[in-house]
């Protein structure tokens, strides 16, 4: 988890202000461009931070979350607010039952927090941890993967007025928005990419390997295509599941494809 210095930027005007100046959609845009080649997670941190003042916002975070089974889940945060939310979110482990974070596993359109509906007590409490923290009004942006992939990044802009982000205020901001998210998300399956490779030495014929049982192939068909036995490629799956704690090297094949691997 990674997170901004503080800041004393002044209190954000009302949305309609930042959106009708005319420089507005270029500032942010020209933020954006950086994401893909920042070095290292403070620099995305920086750049997140200046994008949220660009928008409008006073608060950014932005949340990557994959499921590697029905028991592991992997999230990393990128923090542009108070710490001291982000750490008190997780010592209670809301992520599980986040609104927010629940809303951008199942839509892909942005939306205002104030309509996404909070049914439990503990959704009720994750908000008003927020509100604590100067988050009173929020916009929320989902950044899907590709189909049958459990790995999604939400970004949350947010506000301490309430209703800030209510309203057709909201429509300029929407396709930078989700430009910023998208951006943000994709930086971090790069980075996982790398670690996941470089942890588990996984070599070029492994991910070739793992892509054609992506595929559906069995061992005779990926033999045949890589000019080997079926005993040999059994084998390298067994090493291939021992190194991604797997049982089988169809899960192998999907939480690779959860990390951008294949």
């Amino acid at each position: 988890m990674i997170f901004s210095k503080p800041t004393h930027e002044p209190p954000p005007r009302s949305l309609r202000n930042v959106v009708s100046d005319p420089g507005f959609a270029q500032r942010a845009l020209d933020i954006i461009q950086k994401v893909p080649a920042a070095a290292d997670e403070g620099e995305v941190v920086e750049l997140l931070t200046q994008a949220k003042y660009s928008l409008g916002a006073e608060h950014a975070a932005f949340a990557s979350f994959v499921r590697d089974d029905d028991t592991k889940e992997s999230f990393r945060f990128f923090v542009a607010c108070d710490p001291q939310w982000c750490l008190e979110y997780l010592q209670h482990g809301w992520y599980a039952h986040d609104p927010w974070l629940l809303y951008a596993c199942t839509n892909s359109e942005p939306a205002s927090a104030s309509t996404i509906p909070l049914r439990t007590p503990v959704q009720r409490a994750v908000k008003c941890l927020a509100a604590k923290y100067g988050i009173a009004s929020a916009y929320i942006v989902p950044a899907p993967s590709a189909p049958g992939l459990t790995r999604i990044g939400a970004l949350m802009l947010g506000a301490r007025y309430e209703g800030y982000f209510d309203g057709q205020a909201t429509a300029p901001i929407k396709v930078l928005a989700r430009s910023l998210a998208m951006e943000l998300h994709e930086w971090w399956v790069r980075k996982v990419r790398h670690e996941v490779i470089e942890n588990c030495r996984l070599t070029p014929e492994d991910l070739q390997l793992l892509a054609l049982e992506r595929q559906g192939l069995g061992s005779k068909q990926i033999a045949a295509k890589l000019n080997t036995s079926p005993s040999a490629v059994d084998s390298r799956f067994q090493r291939l599941n021992a190194k991604f704690n797997m049982p089988t090297r169809r899960a192998t094949a999907r939480v690779a494809a959860e990390y951008g691997l294949i």
